[in-house]
Parts: C-alpha cells; structure tokens; sequence
C-alpha cells in the first residue's frame, strides 16, 4: 500500500511540472502566467512566445503523462484502481500544480500523453480531428472540447478498454471539459482567444 500511495504522489508531482512556466523563464524571461490568457498551458506559450516554444511544452506536458502512467504501470501492473489514481493525479496536477501556486493548464497535454501510451490507436484518431477543427474553427478550446466529449465512445468503439480504464478516460473528459467552462463563456461573449498560425521570430 505504501508503494501505491507514492506512486500517486509522485503521479501528481510529476503533472505538477510547469512546463510552461519553466520554458517561459529560460527561453525569454518571461512568466506566461503574466500575458495572454494567463493559463501554463502550450497554448498560451505558442500565444505568447511563438511557436518552438510551444512546441517544446507541448512535448513536456505529453512526456510526463506518458512517464506517470509508464510508472503506474511498471509497478502497479494490473492494479486498475491505483493505474486510475495515478492517472487521476497527474492530470490533476498539470490544472493544479503544487511547483506554479496551483494555477496550472487545462491538462489537455497531459491528458493525452496518458491517453497515447495506453491507447494509441484511439488517440492519434482524436489528434487529427483535434487539428482538423482547431484549422476550421481557429479555437484550441472548441477542438478540445469536442474532442474530450467524443474520445470515450471512440476509445470504446476501436479498442473495448477495460471498464476501470474507460471510466478512468470519462473522468478525464469531464474533467477537461470543466476546465474549459472559462473558454465557454468567453465564446459566448466572442471574446475568445483565437490561435495565430503565424511564426513568431
């Protein structure tokens, strides 16, 4: 049981990485929290800082969701509760993270750093629809949103994950789509922020 609880916690440190924050400081000196939509998220970098940075968080974020549930995995083996916890945690922690006065992103990146190393299939599917309605609609937070509502039934359709997994996935989508409710609103108004495709030098 100590091992497992561990795991958890470090689930959720390793989520807690601002990455933003942290290639923010050392590209540019500057704290994305300040500008933009204020989210430690990549969008909000590529808003900010431009693109290679973005690019450079998004891989982050990816990378400690694949490393938390490899972790999870590598130790808990079939332990389906505890894998979800730690799933749980490190996404919780990329929206509320410990290192960044838990003021973090939307945990879109995280979320699919976990989704990818458990269901690849599934997940690179709901990348291109993501990338297809961001080029249509020019909001990041509408292909995320569509895309945290439809990821369960596609996951269930192609790959019949177990139910501990897929309800993990339900509890993530939900969680993605609550983090969005500040974007909702702001479309609502027109006053969303739409992505620039342009390369910032």
């Amino acid at each position: 049981m100590f091992t497992k609880v561990i795991l958890v916690i470090v689930s959720y440190l390793l989520g807690s990485i601002p990455s933003a924050l942290i290639v923010g400081k050392l590209w540019k000196g500057v704290d994305v929290r300040k500008h933009g939509s204020g989210n430690l998220g990549a969008t909000n970098v590529l808003r900010v800082l431009g693109w290679g940075p973005a690019i450079l968080v998004a891989i982050m974020d990816v990378g400690k969701g694949i490393l938390a549930v490899y972790l999870a995995q590598t130790f808990l083996r079939n332990d389906y509760l505890f894998i979800l916890l730690c799933i749980i945690a490190a996404v919780i922690g990329h929206s509320f993270p410990i290192f960044a006065g838990f003021k973090g992103g939307r945990s879109v990146g995280v979320s699919f750093g976990i989704l990818f190393y458990l269901f690849p299939k599934s997940s690179i599917i709901i990348f291109v629809i993501a990338i297809i309605i961001a080029a249509i609609t020019q909001y990041k937070s509408v292909a995320s949103i569509t895309c945290a509502i439809i990821y369960p039934f596609l996951l269930y359709s192609i790959e019949k994950p177990p139910v501990e997994y897929l309800t993990g996935v339900i509890l993530v989508c939900i969680f993605i789509i609550y983090r969005h409710i500040p974007n909702v609103k702001r479309l609502i108004k027109g006053e969303e922020h739409k992505i620039s495709w342009k390369i910032k030098k």
